[in-house]
């Protein structure tokens, strides 16, 4: 039987263990509407014979993974007017440019239309307002040598470049950049490119950088998006949440050196197809800075949608373990997947919470500070129920914490994951690791080795598996915390 939970959902968002490795907690940034923070009733778990015709072996996530090669793109046809942007005309590179500023030829532009960006350093805040500019393309006319540069001052809505009610939009082959000046912790949220109540833009081949504060000592501040898919924060309204959705394909980019997340996607009704990015976040340049904010690769919650593919996805390291490289929480169920992506040296690397039905495969999950994917449906820790989650085929190897964890969650499927060397010295982190409070789990034909704890581990007592509550099925390992779980394991 699934316990009864008890306890203060502030009181305990930290799960204690000794050694070395990181102990999950839920970043409060990310944190759900409390009213979903309940425990629930046990659903069927999925179907148990999904991926038997995959022969793919675990963790392969393909050539094309967190795609770097930010020069090489096929500019766009244009079905109507090509207007030329040039900062410096008088140098004779772009002879035939008109306009000075990239928002004057947008101004100018209208639908299908192409604004095509000579190099040089633009020092504005792009707005692209308004279904008369459906379908515009904004390219630069060499790749990155065209920088659009945070201005100061600067002019709300705070982002670099704001997609606000138009359609089908292409941003490609441009240098995005920072810092901001913002002289304090803004209630607006600071974002490099904003997608509000506009949809099916294309974001691809540009480097998008130093989305952060000037000002070291502000970068606690919870803000700092590079890619934001939905607006999050809204001044135009009293409680300041943003509600207004978006949906982007954002593809083959770099995204570096942001404050708080690499691509976050938010609110009912937004899509994120994130693909074939570099999402990076170096700790060491930012190790002397006091409280700054702890930063994720990709968050997607508040009911948005994502598809998280081939991404390569590394650094999000906190002061203390907080930060994750994908974090997916209240999506629709059966609406995304976090699928062939390499995500390493993040704090943690793949967790999901107050969601059913996701999909998490042939990821490879490595060298990260505490677990590699987590499941939460522990009230206790903010979560609320994580049901009916597929876990399946991932290669994951060289995590601090446990390679797969699951606190307070029921009703998954963990399948023919390949886990190994996970977990440090001294602590109590296993291969698989389920807690007491996870129930109804089938967790199937895995394969796990020299994972420091146990390679099987079930704290859970019920009529199932080894007197658990879940069943474990031709799963292999050698060490395991009570008789039965594992094939091959000794006592």
């Amino acid at each position: 039987m699934k316990k009864l939970l008890i306890g203060s959902l502030c009181a305990a968002t930290m799960l204690l263990l000794t050694g070395n490795a990181a102990a999950w907690q839920k970043d409060p940034d990310t944190k759900v509407d409390a009213a979903k923070v309940v425990t629930a009733a046990l659903l069927s778990s999925p179907d148990a014979t999904i991926g038997d015709a995959d022969t793919t072996a675990a963790g392969i996530a393909g050539v094309d993974v967190g795609r770097t090669d930010l020069t090489t793109y096929t500019s766009s046809s244009s079905s109507g007017t090509i207007f030329w942007v040039d900062n410096t005309p008088l140098s004779g590179d772009c002879p035939q440019a008109t306009y000075p500023t990239i928002q004057s030829a947008v101004d100018a532009s209208g639908p299908h239309d192409t604004v095509k960006v000579c190099p040089g350093t633009y020092p504005e805040q792009v707005r692209i307002v308004g279904h008369n500019h459906d379908d515009l393309k904004i390219e630069s006319l060499t790749p990155l040598a065209a920088t659009i540069q945070w201005p100061t001052p600067e002019t709300f809505p705070l982002a670099l470049v704001d997609f606000n009610n138009v359609d089908r939009v292409t941003l490609r082959g441009f240098t995005i950049t920072g810092p901001f000046t913002f002289p304090a912790c803004s209630p607006d949220r600071h974002e490099g490119l904003l997608i509000e109540n506009a949809f099916d833009e294309r974001i691809d081949h540009n480097h998008i950088t130093m989305i952060r504060n000037s000002v070291p000592v502000l970068r606690g501040c919870q803000e700092g998006d590079a890619i934001a898919i939905g607006r999050r924060t809204d001044p135009t309204k009293v409680d300041f949440v943003g509600t207004a959705p978006g949906s982007a394909k954002v593809w083959d980019n770099l995204i570096e050196r942001y404050q708080k997340n690499g691509v976050q996607d938010v609110n009912a009704g937004s899509f994120g197809d994130i693909q074939h990015n570099t999402i990076r976040y170096f700790p060491a340049e930012e190790a002397a800075v006091p409280f700054r904010a702890a930063p994720n690769g990709v968050v997607v919650f508040r009911q948005a949608a994502a598809s998280v593919e081939q991404n390569s996805i590394s650094g999000n390291q906190w002061t203390v373990p907080l930060s994750t490289g994908v974090i997916l929480d209240e999506a629709p169920p059966g609406s995304s997947e976090v699928d062939h992506n390499r995500i390493f040296d993040n704090d943690f690397g793949v967790e999901s919470d107050t969601q059913t039905g996701l999909d998490i495969s042939h990821n490879d999950i490595y060298d990260n500070l505490g677990d590699a994917i987590t499941l939460c449906g522990e009230v206790t820790f903010g979560c609320g129920p994580a049901m009916q989650i597929v876990v399946r085929a991932n290669h994951i190897s060289g995590n601090a914490g446990s390679g797969i964890a699951l606190f307070g969650a029921d009703s998954n499927l963990l399948k023919t994951n390949d886990v190994e060397n996970n977990g440090a010295a001294g602590d109590a982190t296993d291969g698989i690791r389920v807690d007491s409070a996870s129930a109804n789990n089938q967790i199937a034909e895995n394969h796990m080795s020299l994972n420091r704890t146990h390679d099987c581990h079930d704290d859970s007592a019920d009529v199932g598996t080894a007197g658990t509550a879940n069943s474990w099925i031709n799963d292999t390992g050698l060490t395991e915390n009570r008789p039965g779980l594992c094939k091959g394991a000794t006592p």
